[in-house]
């Protein structure tokens, strides 16, 4: 595990990506003298690890902001002692996909964002902004009006090299509008769930680019094409190409 400060107050707790894999786990804590905000969990081996990095300084965690409800991103909450919860409206939906029912009961007690919502922790002012596309309950997290949280709509490594987005052909038009979005905060700093902190206007409007334009080829395709076809206007070397082989599943 690494812990990475970012700002006064703002740290990044990042870990490995398990064998064979190339993306990293992240959780972001927001530290209000001796509370605790979290952005996502990841798994329950990683939850375990910041509470007891957080415990050794006295500081409790109190809230977590779920940026959407994939597995890598809500395990951990049973590692945590039942802090009040945060996240989209549509979360019971990839709940019921993606997690046993079993465990339903440790999101018990959500509290849905919207976009008007605002939550105040410490020097800390949050907004959002409810996406979809990658997955249909995600949510841009805005920090002080000086970093936003992207969920999974921008992944890279840990060395920081790009991952291809993962998505569904039906739902590639909605992951462009996101990123979309996203180009009216590249003058912030980006805060990945996998990866590191993405920061300067032409890196992340780049970043963008590339991602959008492999998005609008699988979107404006008649017909399934190939991963070369849809990356033929792109400008990095994506890993994890064989994505693609689910975009048409």
């Amino acid at each position: 595990m690494k812990k990475i400060k970012i700002a006064e107050g703002l740290y990044q707790f990042q870990f490995p990506p398990f064998e064979d894999q190339h993306f990293g786990f992240n959780i972001y804590a927001l530290i209000n003298g001796q509370e605790a905000l979290l952005i996502d969990t990841a798994f329950e081996q990683h939850a375990k690890q910041v509470r007891e990095n957080l415990k050794k300084e006295g500081i409790e965690i109190t809230k977590v902001v779920f940026s959407h409800f994939h597995p890598d991103h809500i395990s951990g909450l049973p590692a945590l002692n039942s802090p009040i919860l945060y996240g989209n409206g549509l979360y019971k939906a990839s709940l019921n996909k993606y997690t046993p029912i079993e465990k339903h009961h440790f999101f018990d007690g959500m509290n849905t964002l919207t976009e008007r919502s605002q939550l105040t922790f410490g020097s800390f002012n949050l907004t959002f902004k409810l996406i979809q596309g990658h997955v249909i309950c995600g949510m841009f997290t805005i920090i002080n009006n000086q970093f936003v949280h992207v969920a999974d709509d921008l992944m890279t490594s840990n060395e920081g090299a790009p991952l291809l987005p993962s998505v569904h052909v039906e739902n590639a038009k909605k992951h462009f509008d996101s990123l979309e979005l996203l180009k009216c905060y590249a003058s912030c700093t980006l805060l990945l769930s996998h990866g590191n902190a993405l920061s300067g206007e032409s890196e992340i409007l780049s970043a963008i680019s590339d991602r959008q334009s492999y998005l609008e080829a699988i979107t404006t395709s008649p017909q399934p094409i190939s991963i070369d076809a849809a990356l033929q206007d792109t400008h990095c070397d994506f890993l994890h190409k064989e994505w693609h082989e689910y975009v048409y599943l």
